[in-house]
């Protein structure tokens, strides 16, 4: 007796807003995407900033949030600084209330979990969103953060190279029902990096860090004004192993049920960029320098990588190899078939 075909649910992404709305309304015609995650507007902004880059308007933000609402696309703030102690969570709760009228956010996303108990309080009808940066990666701290009030996660990028994860986070959804999941597809992070607990706050601290250098405070600071990340490349084959998701990916991620949907980053893009890497991860499909598509933390690599050079199974072949890599060279071969270095000046 022939089985009948699985049917697959189709991801659709969660996309950044950076301050182009025009872009957004391009995004939202081709039917594929489903949230749009932003900052809040100047003074009122506690999410994980970035330097050097111009703050929505409150208008803005209110045009957006409207915008989202018309097209029943979701509306999630970010506030996904690794400790907000120091934050006025009052004031954020005020803020809050002021988007209501334009259709309201409905998840806020979050990385201290200190603040979860409070913020389930206050807000009571907004889903509380887990930020890669909280470190999800098991089906145990999902249980757990469920019973602190959480209902959507965006689990930690290094489940994207770990099918025994995804399984028991699948398997535990069978008693979860009302919770969502999403996988970070280009994020640019080396895999087990030793300084992956410090990216999130690496440009602030390396701002502050040239500052207490010119007030002479004598602290040390040299390691902080070292720019991007300082995990040790020893091979190409390291630029393989980050646990990025490629758009030809998805579709194996679909078939195993693993996630409801698909994060891209950054805000910081422009929207040239940005529009090109939503429309890879919404085709499927993408020719090219895949480390334009997922940039690496340690910035400019001295080589591109042919995106079509990778092999058909690759997704389902490190998903699940264990990343026993002293004794495999999978991902060397793969380095060797799709990396070039580049022409020098």
């Amino acid at each position: 007796m022939t089985k009948k075909p699985v049917k697959t649910h189709r991801m659709k992404l969660s996309v950044p807003y950076n301050n182009d709305l025009s872009l957004m309304k391009w995004a939202f015609a081709t039917g594929g995407i489903y949230e749009v995650y932003f900052a809040g507007p100047e003074d009122d902004d506690h999410s994980n900033q970035y330097l050097n880059t111009r703050k929505a308007s409150c208008d803005e933000i209110r045009e957006l949030v409207a915008f989202c609402h018309r097209h029943k696309v979701k509306r999630n703030l970010l506030l996904n600084k690794r400790i907000n102690f120091f934050d006025d969570l009052k004031r954020i709760g005020r803020y809050v209330k002021t988007l209501e009228d334009s259709g309201g956010i409905t998840s806020i996303t979050l990385a201290d979990p200190c603040i979860v108990p409070f913020l389930r309080k206050m807000f009571p009808r907004v889903a509380l969103q887990s930020s890669v940066y909280m470190n999800i990666d098991s089906e145990h701290k999902v249980k757990e953060a469920v019973k602190m009030g959480m209902t959507e996660f965006t689990l930690d990028v290094s489940c994207n190279r770990n099918a025994r994860a995804l399984d028991a986070v699948r398997e535990a959804r069978k008693h979860l029902p009302d919770i969502t999941i999403k996988l970070l597809a280009n994020h640019g992070c080396y895999l087990h990096c030793f300084y992956g607990g410090r990216h999130a706050e690496w440009p602030v601290l390396m701002d502050a860090a040239k500052a207490f250098l010119r007030e002479e405070t004598g602290r040390y600071v040299g390691f902080m004004l070292k720019d991007g990340c300082q995990f040790l490349t020893r091979e190409p084959a390291d630029e393989i192993r980050r646990p990025y998701l490629r758009p030809e990916d998805l579709t194996y991620i679909e078939r195993q049920g693993w996630a409801d949907g698909i994060k891209i980053a950054y805000r910081k893009d422009d929207s040239r960029l940005l529009k090109q890497k939503i429309s890879a991860y919404l085709t499927r499909s993408f020719q090219g320098d895949l480390f334009m598509l997922a940039p690496s933390n340690k910035g400019p690599l001295p080589f591109t990588c042919d995106n079509k050079a990778f092999p058909k199974d690759f997704i389902e072949r490190v998903v699940h190899c264990g990343q026993r890599c002293a004794h495999c060279r999978y991902c060397a071969s793969v380095a060797r078939a799709a990396i070039t270095p580049k022409p020098t000046p």
